[in-house]
């Protein structure tokens, strides 16, 4: 079992994780009329975000870097709505890296935090 897998390489267990999914409405959404009435135009369902955070070691934050800095990452990701994976397209923004441990001298074996959203297309 895995949370996530971005262009078919696994990522390290996270330590929180965390899935959204959401309607985007169109611009006339949400008025209401005359009769109190809220009209909702939903123009797509089930967007998808997924907060992450991993503290991981120092020699594992290339892994994390090389398969968060694309433009267009290829998700699989573990969604409680579907009891199992999806499969989608998403990007990385707001990517932290906060120092969290040193360990014995060596910033290779010293722990970070490292935390994102992705968000799908």
């Amino acid at each position: 079992m895995y949370f996530l897998k971005i262009n078919d390489t696994v990522l390290p267990t996270p330590c929180y994780y965390s899935v959204t999914s959401r309607d985007i409405e169109s611009s006339d959404s949400g008025r209401y009329d005359e009769t109190g009435i809220v009209h909702r135009n939903r123009v797509r369902t089930n967007v998808r975000t997924c907060d992450v955070k991993w503290k991981i070691p120092g020699n594992m934050l290339s892994v994390l870097d090389v398969n968060l800095s694309d433009a267009l990452l290829k998700v699989s990701m573990l969604d409680p709505s579907s009891a199992g994976y999806t499969e989608c397209d998403m990007y990385a923004k707001n990517v932290k890296s906060d120092f969290f441990q040193h360990q014995n001298g060596n910033e290779l074996s010293s722990w970070w935090e490292i935390s994102c959203r992705l968000e799908e297309f």
